[in-house]
């Protein structure tokens, strides 16, 4: 008597076609975080905000000596400071430097220098008088 291998042979068959013809698994649409909501989470990733700080197990952790406040707090500035530099290079690094010429400047000339009359323009606030 020896041992039957096809029906072990066919269930060994039957798992990889369905694992061959089952369908593709398809991610859920993540919706892009906005730049102020990732900022206000990289705030809070190692400190917490007051809520998650007022906790039972934190306290107990800062008493213990396991948590250390100024030390997360060092990390969050860290962190949003590295964030706020990256932000402002791609600012200012994505496009071309625009070169444009200067506007004319209507500070060119001073009233003093402007001919003067007797009589003076009408609505004009300016009353050139001789000394």
């Amino acid at each position: 008597m020896g041992i039957q291998l096809n029906h072990i042979s066919g269930l060994a068959l039957a798992l990889l076609a369905a694992a061959v013809v089952a369908p593709a698994a398809y991610a859920q649409e993540a919706t892009p975080q906005t730049v102020p909501d990732a900022m206000d989470d990289l705030m809070t990733t190692y400190s917490g905000d007051f809520f998650r700080n007022r906790g039972i197990t934190r306290q107990a952790k800062r008493l213990v000596g396991i948590g250390f406040p100024e030390r997360e707090l060092e990390w969050d500035a860290n962190a949003t400071s590295a964030a706020v530099r990256d932000l402002l290079l791609l600012q200012t690094a994505a496009d071309p430097t625009l070169r444009v010429p200067d506007m004319a400047s209507p500070f060119n000339t001073s009233l003093l220098t402007m001919p003067s009359s007797r009589t003076p323009y009408v609505g004009s606030e300016f009353i050139f008088e001789s000394f």
